[in-house]
């Protein structure tokens, strides 16, 4: 929908043109109604899955430095002195095992 239209329809319909979320629902399906020739808008399956899949990697990204930054934490407590700030898996392993309970 052209937000031209709606906005024209927003202004002539209530005379002030306030855009609020019913008044501009009203206005869009009054422009949807009374429109010839507007495209239809078809859901993209493809585009569905990649947001999904973008989902997934951004909390699987989170939830990793999450870990980290606990694992970190952690080793701050347990190893003298601390640790380095950037460990790789081996290295955070073969520090643990420095460690005596």
């Amino acid at each position: 929908m052209p937000s031209k239209l709606s906005a024209r329809a927003r202004v002539f319909a209530t005379g002030q043109g306030r855009k609020t979320d019913p008044v501009d629902a009203h206005s869009v399906a009054v422009v949807a109604l009374r429109t010839k020739g507007l495209r239809r808008i078809v859901a993209d399956d493809t585009a569905a899955a990649l947001r999904l899949l973008v989902d997934r990697r951004d909390t699987l990204g989170r939830a990793r430095t999450e870990l980290v930054s606990r694992l970190h934490h952690l080793l701050l407590e347990l190893v003298p002195g601390g640790a380095k700030k950037f460990l790789s898996a081996l290295q955070a392993r073969a520090l643990l095992n420095t460690v005596r309970p």
